[in-house]
């Protein structure tokens, strides 16, 4: 039974996580921004965690981890396949979309945006 107990609280912890994206290619302009270009690119270990239900997101690009609070979301205007996020820490905020397809994520800071091409995810958005 003790077994039993454990077995469901480690798979609770596991579920707890709303979606994880996986993500295949990265590309990172940075400013003067060029539509397109990429500064640096790889596909190294890369996650993202996204969890609406207790308003976090985290961003593991390669050696990097990134904790954000979700302070803001909706569809975006400009182009309604993209959802936004409002992001928050204590470096200051930045702009997330992810398109309905769940392919494409972009963190857009204020000197750098990051483009990530992504694969296969745990959940789906709701």
């Amino acid at each position: 039974m003790k077994k039993m107990i454990v077995l469901l609280l480690l798979s609770g912890g596991i579920y707890a996580q709303e979606q994880v994206f996986y993500v295949q290619r990265y590309c990172i302009d940075e400013e003067p921004f060029k539509q397109g270009e990429c500064n640096v690119s790889g596909n190294e270990y890369s996650f993202v965690f996204l969890d609406t239900h207790k308003r976090t997101v985290v961003f593991f690009l390669t050696a990097t981890k990134m904790k954000y609070k979700i302070v803001d979301s909706g569809i975006f205007a400009p182009d309604r396949n993209y959802t936004f996020y409002t992001l928050e820490n204590e470096k200051g905020q930045v702009t997330m979309r992810i398109n309905k397809q769940n392919t494409k994520i972009e963190f857009l800071y204020p000197n750098t945006h990051v483009y990530l091409t992504v694969g296969k995810s745990t959940k789906a958005v709701n």
